[in-house]
């Protein structure tokens, strides 16, 4: 085949016109295979500058993807898969990037368990999962981890607790608790510090547990009178989370 001309283009590239074809060529593979210096071009060599270029090409769709933010490996590898790129190029790529200092697992680890503590409401286990799931080290993982004090999540957690149960006003504190130890467990928090902040949380349940036997009250007395009505709202307010006593010396003192 012969090279009959070349055109400059962007990001260090080349228009290279041959005689029964035009390819793309990165720079460095022209420079690096003579290519300025040479007419002809036998098919062997041909297809290790394909090849070359194809690993080129990949590399800076990495560094791009790479600018937009901070990536692991995994994600990395699991994006140029996608583009249909074969696993040997991707791995020396991912090989060369981490030599560079483009891919660094502490630096990833630590940046994104800054984000989500920063930024969500997310505690450390699941912090930790998530971070097993991109591939990370599990023990570079908790070699960060364990650098930020208990104060710092149990600050956040406290902070997670008072505005959830403002937007629970309404429930019992049985209730309250009883979800937010669910929720926060799925969040990713120790069940030792959840027990210890959800014990601190204080609430009168009179106001609450008044509007709900109005709203039962409303529900069932359209259908049920005397005793029948009193089980069907005790039953309910029960299920509420409402203390029994409570209860029944609120019924009692509705007669």
């Amino acid at each position: 085949m012969k090279i009959l001309k070349y055109k400059k283009m962007s990001k260090g590239k080349y228009k290279v016109t041959f005689d029964t074809k035009e390819i793309i060529i990165y720079e460095d593979v022209i420079i690096k295979n003579n290519l300025l210096l040479t007419k002809d071009i036998s098919l062997e060599l041909l297809e290790k500058v394909l090849k070359e270029n194809r690993y080129y090409e990949i590399y800076n769709i990495s560094l791009s993807y790479l600018e937009i933010k901070m990536r692991s490996s995994t994600e990395l590898n699991e994006y140029l898969k996608k583009k249909g790129f074969k696993s040997d190029l991707i791995n020396e790529v991912i090989k060369r990037l981490e030599d560079e200092g483009y891919l660094n697992e502490s630096r990833y680890i630590e940046a994104y368990t800054n984000d989500k503590l920063n930024l969500t409401s997310m505690g450390p286990y699941k912090i930790k999962k998530n971070l097993l799931d991109l591939g990370l080290l599990e023990y570079k993982i908790d070699e960060y981890l364990s650098t930020i004090d208990e104060d710092i999540w149990k600050e956040k957690l406290e902070k997670i607790i008072k505005k959830r149960v403002s937007l629970m006003k309404n429930k019992s504190l049985f209730i309250i608790k009883n979800k937010l130890k669910i929720d926060l467990f799925n969040l990713g928090y120790q069940n030792d510090l959840i027990d210890s902040l959800l014990n601190n949380i204080e609430k009168n349940d009179n106001d609450s547990l008044e509007k709900e036997y109005k709203k039962a009250y409303e529900k069932y007395n359209k259908k049920h009178t005397g005793i029948y009505l009193e089980n069907n709202i005790r039953t309910h307010l029960y299920k509420k989370g409402f203390n029994i006593d409570d209860i029944n010396t609120l019924i009692e003192n509705k007669k």
